[in-house]
């Protein structure tokens, strides 16, 4: 997918991070034309990421914020917050990836500092196809009463984290933000967009598989949200094969998606229907790069709502809290 235009040519753009996602939004980022620095906390591994993309590093996070334009923040989730505030503090556009923290230390200090400013949360499903035209579905004016809702999502850590030991992955520790819960948080993003505010979060946590997870590796909610609508999302890092799918209930129809089909199915007492389907040229990245380019543009026009605004990352945020909290003491949690 080949977006952006000459204005993004002239952006400055600070990735920090060079993980697996970090290398992604830095080659997205060269792709859409912008100018990229990188900065990463192991800066015996910066000569690497300037060797490999061509970009210009620097070692002083501080004076790499300075000369930015704007910054990503791709780190390990426990290292978001701390960054993200010198980001605002500098007056600089933030793109912070999913999910926004592992705790709520800072939040608050946060949400006052990015008054005025553009933020943007890496939530890149609202990007896809099949989900836009889902929510459109779901929010036109007399559309059937819906009922409930299945989100389910995961995949096997190991399987996930190819290439390198999942034990050294972020992902595999809960309390530095992994964990099914946290780092497979777009599905409660997905919720809150579709269905609005979460008002009650039952949930378990629990470790079951044999992977040497620090944390929790099937993960299920019951929400309920303000409008009295309950649903049911289900967190892995354990299945066997990848899944991302969704169900939604209403009076008259059941929706039905799934990723890897790139198709949403409108099923009827009158048969099946396809509502939305993907090209044939859709690739995962699509929707990180359609994300990246929004971002951008926004910097030329602030005008331009979010995709994922931080009010969003910490709506889903909370709920992700609250989860932990009702898992702990074995009851339901008003958020």
């Amino acid at each position: 997918m080949k977006m952006g235009g000459s204005a993004n040519m002239t952006k400055h753009v600070l990735v920090c991070g060079a993980g697996s996602i970090g290398k992604r939004h830095i080659a997205n980022l060269l792709q859409l034309g912008a100018r990229v620095t990188v900065w990463r906390s192991q800066i015996h591994l910066l000569r690497s990421i300037r060797d490999e993309f061509n970009v210009e590093v620097n070692q002083n996070l501080d004076d790499a914020i300075d000369k930015a334009d704007a910054v990503v923040v791709a780190t390990a989730t426990d290292n978001h917050i701390p960054i993200a505030t010198k980001v605002l503090q500098a007056n600089k556009a933030l793109f912070i990836e999913k999910p926004l923290s592992h705790d709520w230390i800072g939040i608050e200090d946060l949400q006052q500092l990015a008054l005025g400013k553009i933020v943007e949360i890496g939530c890149q499903f609202r990007t896809h196809p099949n989900l836009i035209a889902l929510s459109q579905l779901l929010h036109q004016t007399g559309n059937d009463n819906i009922l409930t809702y299945h989100f389910a999502m995961g995949h096997r850590l190991d399987a996930w984290r190819k290439g390198k030991d999942y034990h050294e992955a972020y992902s595999s520790d809960a309390s530095r933000g992994g964990g099914a819960l946290f780092d497979l948080i777009h599905q409660i993003d997905l919720a809150i967009w579709f269905f609005g505010p979460v008002a009650e979060v039952n949930a378990v946590l629990s470790k079951r598989s044999e992977l040497d997870i620090s944390g929790d590796d099937v993960s299920n909610l019951l929400l309920t949200h303000s409008s009295g609508l309950t649903g049911h999302i289900q967190l892995d890092m354990a299945s066997p094969v990848y899944r991302c799918e969704a169900e939604v209930m209403t009076t008259n129809s059941i929706f039905n998606w799934s990723y890897s089909q790139g198709i949403l199915y409108n099923h009827t007492q009158e048969g099946i229907q396809i509502v939305n389907q993907v090209s044939k040229n859709f690739e995962r990245n699509d929707l990180f790069v359609k994300h990246m380019d929004h971002f951008l543009e926004r910097l030329s026009d602030n005008s331009l709502s979010p995709r994922c605004s931080l009010q969003d990352g910490i709506a889903a945020l909370r709920v992700a809290i609250c989860a932990r909290e009702a898992n702990k003491s074995g009851k339901k949690i008003i958020v």
